[in-house]
């Protein structure tokens, strides 16, 4: 099997390990090696040691962050619209593989945490200059509403059969009040007063 092969198939088992055990920190390189159908010594030509292996797995869950939510945004013009959009493909990659998620944002927490936030200010900054968002500090606006979108996920993926509204009606409701939205029509009034209903 080609190297970069290998080193492919051994996250894409590592990521296996942590989805159906919930945590990154019930892996092991044997599990792993077990997993990929290789022996234990070969993962090493490939990680240092356990931690080099879940850390690429981490690092390849922001990467489907990313993906998903720049092309999310990428078929909308309207900034809000895009902001939306954005924060529910990062619900649905949340929601798809619950159990990297969590490890995403657990103890072992790497970079791209910060650049999925970094994503979200983007989003929030890009309103307020277009008239769209009545926010004056838009990474406070961003921080509210990363919170409320990482509850969300974690909810859900607690209890899927909960009682949760709809993601269509849910999310523009959520991100509307926490990013501050107007509606499009208002993009030309003056953001200098008060917050009204969204």
């Amino acid at each position: 099997m080609p190297t970069r092969e290998l080193r492919a198939d051994l996250i894409a088992a590592a990521t296996a390990l942590v989805e159906r055990a919930g945590s990154a920190e019930a892996v092991s390189l044997r599990a792993v090696a077990r997993e990929a159908g290789v022996t234990a010594p070969a993962v090493y030509g490939h990680f240092a040691d356990l931690d080099a292996l879940l850390a690429a797995v981490l690092d390849e869950g922001f990467a489907a962050l990313r993906t998903a939510v720049t092309e999310a945004v990428a078929r909308r013009s309207d900034p809000g619209e895009r902001l939306v959009a954005g924060c529910r493909a990062y619900v649905e990659t949340g929601l798809a593989a619950p159990g990297r998620y969590r490890a995403m944002f657990g103890p072992r927490r790497v970079a791209g945490s910060r650049q999925a936030f970094g994503l979200l200010v983007e989003g929030v900054a890009a309103c307020a200059a277009a008239g769209r968002s009545r926010s004056r500090d838009p990474e406070a606006e961003a921080t509210l509403l990363w919170t409320a979108l990482h509850g969300l996920v974690t909810l859900r993926a607690a209890a899927p059969e909960g009682p949760w509204p709809d993601l269509d009606e849910q999310l523009p409701a959520l991100v509307g009040r926490l990013a501050l939205l107007t509606p499009a029509g208002d993009a030309g009034r003056d953001q200098a007063g008060p917050p009204g209903p969204v």
